[in-house]
C-alpha cells in the first residue's frame, strides 16, 4: 500500500499546485490569527529573539508572507515548482526576499539555521509513515539554531468512527470567484491511521468557469504517539500543545479538539 499510495499523493499534489493563484485566494482563511499566535509562540517559548523563521510546505505562502511583512526574514520550502515560483513573485511585489528552496520535507537543507520553524495547514499529514514523519524531524532540527523553535499544526480526530467531515466556501478576489470545497477522513484504514482527503476548486472569471480536482492520501497522528516520535526523532524538546489557535486553550482541557498546535524546542 505504500508505495502506490505515495505515487497517488504525489500526482494529485501536482494537479492541486497547477492552480497556486486560485489556491492562494480560496485558502487565505483566518491567517491574520494563527500568524498572531505564531509571533505569541516566538516571543513566549524562545530562549532568543527569533528574526529568521523557515516555512515548510509553504504553499503559496499565506503565512510567511504576513510573517514577512512583520519584520522576520523569511525562508520557504516547498515540494511544488510553481508555488515557489509563484511566491517567489509575490515576495518581490511586496519588497521582500527570502531563500525559497524546493524540496523534500523529508531531506533538506538551508544555506544558513534559522531561529523557528513552521509548517502550517496540516502539511504533515502528506508524511505518510513514522520513518517519514521521524526523518522529516530530523531535517528541521538541522536547519534550526540551538534552543530553536517549531510550530506546526496537525489535524485530529476525536473519533475515527465519525462520517467524513465536509467543509464548502467561497472567496471573491475583484472579478474572480472562486468556490471550494473539501473533505476529509474519507475511506479511513484505522490500522496504517491513513485516510483520503478531496479537493475541489471552481474558479469564475470574466465569464470562464475552470475546475480543479485533488484526491489524495493523509494520515493522522494521535497526541500521545506525536510524542513518541518526537523522543525517537531526537534533538527536540517537548513544550506545550494547544487546540486551534488560542494561547489559553491547551489541548487537554479540550473535549473534542480538531486541530492540535504544538510547539518543539530544539535542545
Amino acid at each position: 500500500m505504500g508505495r502506490s499510495a505515495l505515487r497517488l499523493r504525489e500526482k494529485s499534489r501536482i494537479r492541486e499546485y497547477s492552480a497556486p493563484r486560485f489556491y492562494e485566494i480560496a485558502f487565505d482563511l483566518n491567517r491574520k490569527g494563527e500568524v498572531d499566535f505564531l509571533v505569541h509562540c516566538f516571543k513566549r517559548f524562545s530562549p532568543r529573539r527569533v528574526r529568521s523563521v523557515v516555512d515548510i510546505a509553504c504553499g503559496t505562502g499565506p503565512h510567511l508572507m504576513r510573517l514577512a511583512d512583520r519584520g522576520y526574514a523569511m525562508s520557504g520550502l516547498d515540494l511544488s515548482p510553481r508555488n515557489i515560483e509563484f511566491l517567489g513573485r509575490r515576495l518581490a511585489a511586496n519588497g521582500h526576499e527570502g531563500e525559497l528552496v524546493v524540496g523534500d520535507m523529508t531531506n533538506f537543507r538551508l544555506a544558513r539555521p534559522v531561529d523557528a520553524a513552521i509548517c502550517m495547514q496540516d502539511s504533515q499529514g502528506h508524511l505518510l509513515t513514522n520513518d517519514q514523519l521521524v526523518a522529516h524531524l530530523k531535517s528541521v532540527a538541522r536547519c534550526l539554531k540551538r534552543g530553536g523553535l517549531y510550530v506546526f499544526d496537525r489535524y485530529m480526530a476525536s473519533s475515527w468512527t465519525n462520517p467524513a467531515r465536509r467543509w464548502s466556501w467561497s472567496k471573491r478576489r475583484g472579478r474572480l470567484i472562486v468556490r471550494a470545497s473539501f473533505s476529509a477522513l474519507n475511506d479511513v484504514d484505522p490500522v496504517s491511521q491513513v485516510f483520503r482527503e478531496r479537493m475541489t476548486l471552481e474558479a469564475i472569471e470574466n465569464g470562464t468557469r475552470r475546475l480543479y480536482r485533488q484526491n489524495h492520501l493523509s494520515r493522522m497522528v494521535f497526541p500521545q504517539e506525536l510524542k513518541a516520535l518526537v523522543e525517537l526523532a531526537g534533538g527536540f524538546e517537548f513544550v506545550q500543545w494547544f487546540f486551534g489557535f488560542k494561547p489559553w486553550q491547551v489541548l487537554e482541557r479540550s473535549r473534542h479538539p480538531i486541530i492540535m498546535v504544538v510547539v518543539l524546542r530544539k535542545k
